[in-house]
Formats: structure tokens, C-alpha cells, sequence
């Protein structure tokens, strides 16, 4: 077994052991109901099973914990959600390639991008277009306004930031080189756990939302990794097909607009960089 196949494989056990863990949290919060003689809507105003809350969308969770929190934790949760916004995501790519080009450029490497790397922008790029085809199809709201420590317009389902989060961190984790692949998943891990929580504090997401979106993008990067088989072609090829459809599926919208060109415009500099770059050429001779 190789190491991408372990890496999706622990990927796929953090994800069931979030999942596991939000409902076990839930059941734990309405046996303390219980224990001290509380009614459990105390806790959980809504009369279903906790297994259950993960299929259907429902403001008792949210409620429950914006009731519970002090004001001061808002700026932090405000803070630590910024690991799955857009510009940190976008920023963290722009990051990658920039170290990916100068380690190339110090081995004397005759690509711009190496494949790996190149791989992991095509499934960054893909997921962030399935994300907001997804949020598009669903059009489900956010919790009220009242519940939201930050308003956030837009639909709510599934957690763009949780997605994103899980999309980055899960991909620089499968196929990363630095550190150890269980550091990096360690590190992944936290980073996705953490963004999710920050959504639920900030009262902008139901629970199920962020649930969902850590199994989607789990699932996603599993995908990836198994029918592409770090192919950068494949990947790109497949993020260029998304963002046509991101942006058929918004109408054009700005966002639609922005994924279109995002993942078009990432194929298209995959196949820019595969040209001889400068450093790779004889003395005397230029790049023609």
C-alpha cells in the first residue's frame, strides 16, 4: 500500500471520527439534561434522535451553543474560521507553487510546476467549483440573523469554509512533502476541526452543514486520488469541466464568474508551465 493510499485512508478515518464526534457531543449534551433533571430543549429544543440531526437542518444545536458561549470567544472563532476563507485558500496555493517553483528552480528542474504540485491546485480549484455548485442546487438559508454573531449573507448549506478548509488541508496533507504524512494529517485534522467548530460559534451554520461539508470534501479528495492517480491533466482537465459548470449553474454570477476563470485559468497555466523554463537550457542558449 502507498503512501497516497494510506493518506486517503486516514483521511477518510478523521472524517468518520469528526462525524462520530459531533453526534457523540450532542448525546452527551442531552445525557447531562438528563442527569440534572433538565428538560432535554434545554439543550436540544427539537424533538428528534441525534442520529438523526444530520438529516435535517434545525436551529436547536445553533441555538444552543451561541446561548452557551461568552461574547469574548466571537473574535476568535472569527479569527481561526479565516483557516477556510476564500483569500487564506487561494493565498495557500499561490504559496505552494511559489515554493514548488523555486525548489525546481534550485534542482534544475525542466518544468515550471512539478506534477505533484500542479495536482493538488487542479483538486483544490475542482473543489472549490463543486462547492458553490452545491451550495447553488441546495439554496438552503442560514440560521437567522438573530443567532448569528457575525452576519453572513448567502446560502448556508453546505459550509463553503469548512469545504475549503478540508479541500486545502486535506490535499497538502494526502500529498504533501513536508514533515511526516501523520503530522501533516494531524495538522489537516485540527485545521478542519477547528474551522467547522468557529462556524457553529459564530451561529452561521446548522450542524449538519458542517458535518456534510467534512464528509463531501473527505470524499472528494478520496475520489480525486483514486481516479486520477495524481495525474495533473486529469485533475485540471476535470476543475476546467467544474468550473463551466459552476459558472452555467450561478448564471454567470460573480462568484460563478470567478470559479469559471479560477479553474479554466489554472488548466491553462498548467499548460503554460509545461514549456522549458529558462534554467533548464544549455549555457548560451534562451527559451524560445
Amino acid at each position: 500500500m502507498d503512501a497516497t493510499t494510506l493518506g486517503l485512508d486516514s483521511m477518510s478515518a478523521v472524517a468518520s471520527g469528526l462525524n462520530r464526534g459531533a453526534l457523540a457531543a450532542l448525546d452527551v449534551g442531552l445525557a447531562q439534561a438528563d442527569g440534572f433533571g433538565l428538560d432535554r430543549t434545554a439543550v436540544c429544543p427539537f424533538d428528534v434522535d441525534p442520529s438523526a440531526v444530520v438529516t435535517g437542518r434545525d436551529v436547536g444545536v445553533t441555538r444552543s451553543i451561541r446561548g452557551s458561549l461568552p461574547s469574548w470567544i466571537v473574535p476568535l472563532a472569527d479569527a481561526v474560521t479565516l483557516l477556510g476563507d476564500l483569500a487564506v485558500v487561494v493565498g495557500g496555493l499561490v504559496l505552494t507553487i511559489l515554493l514548488d517553483l523555486r525548489r525546481g528552480r534550485r534542482t534544475s528542474r525542466d518544468r515550471l510546476v512539478s506534477d505533484r504540485t500542479a495536482f493538488v491546485v487542479g483538486v483544490v480549484l475542482g473543489g472549490l467549483a463543486v462547492t458553490l455548485i452545491l451550495k447553488t442546487i441546495a439554496g438552503a438559508p442560514r440560521p437567522p440573523a438573530e443567532l448569528q454573531a457575525v452576519e453572513r449573507g448567502g446560502h448556508g448549506f453546505p459550509s463553503g469554509h469548512t469545504l475549503a478548509a478540508t479541500f486545502l488541508w486535506g490535499a497538502l496533507a494526502i500529498w504533501g512533502r513536508w514533515g511526516t504524512r501523520q503530522r501533516r494529517l494531524l495538522i489537516a485534522s485540527v485545521a478542519v476541526g477547528l474551522v467547522a467548530v468557529s462556524r457553529l460559534v459564530l451561529g452561521v451554520h446548522y450542524l449538519p452543514d458542517v458535518v456534510a461539508s467534512i464528509t463531501v470534501g473527505v470524499a472528494f479528495l478520496v475520489t480525486a486520488g483514486v481516479l486520477f492517480d495524481e495525474n495533473p491533466r486529469r485533475a485540471l482537465g476535470v476543475a476546467a469541466v467544474l468550473g463551466v459548470v459552476a459558472l452555467l449553474v450561478t448564471g454567470a454570477t460573480t462568484d460563478g464568474l470567478l470559479a469559471f476563470l479560477g479553474c479554466v485559468g489554472g488548466a491553462v497555466g498548467w499548460l503554460l508551465a509545461g514549456r522549458t523554463v529558462p534554467w533548464s537550457l544549455p549555457t548560451g542558449r534562451s527559451a524560445e
